[in-house]
């Protein structure tokens, strides 16, 4: 039983991982939330709720991220970026990373507020019908384009 749970959260996680590389790489704006949900942990601010999308996906794919990672990648300037940081550091749902060689530079992850909001946030598209219709059509998709790719013979 205690297997079945952890391969469960480590799927989740795995999902978690996708829905932050998803949208950070689709510009994807959801305006249906609800309490307690992701985007009213940044008090709404559109400019937090986009940047939190590629912080999750930075923690997702390497562990951290610095406030140079986050104005590579998005629209916004370095000042809006650091304040953003900076409001968030204060909120704690951000946390310094230690030092490590280099003092210059900054690492910054989620803590576990901020972690577990977006795993709300991942939980509640789950149960959006919406949400569901829209990931079952993408696997019939991917699975068509796959038996496609199939050489003649192999589909059976």
């Amino acid at each position: 039983m205690g297997a079945l749970l952890l391969n469960e959260e480590t799927l989740f996680d795995h999902f978690c991982f996708a829905q932050a590389s998803f949208e950070s790489s689709r510009h994807i704006y959801r305006r249906e939330h609800g309490p307690g949900q992701v985007r009213r942990f940044f008090n709404t601010s559109f400019t937090a709720f986009e940047l939190r999308r590629y912080m999750m996906n930075f923690y997702f794919s390497k562990g951290s991220f610095t406030i140079t990672d986050l104005v590579q990648v998005s629209e916004f300037s370095r000042p809006t970026v650091t304040s953003t940081v900076h409001e968030a550091l204060e909120f704690g749902y951000l946390e310094e990373m230690p030092e490590e060689r280099d003092r210059r530079r900054r690492d910054f992850r989620p803590t576990k507020p901020m972690l577990d909001a977006w795993r709300n946030y991942c939980n509640a598209l789950l149960v959006n019908e919406k949400f569901i219709q829209s990931l079952k059509l993408a696997q019939t998709l991917i699975s068509m384009r796959e038996l496609e790719e199939l050489p003649t013979g192999q589909d059976m």
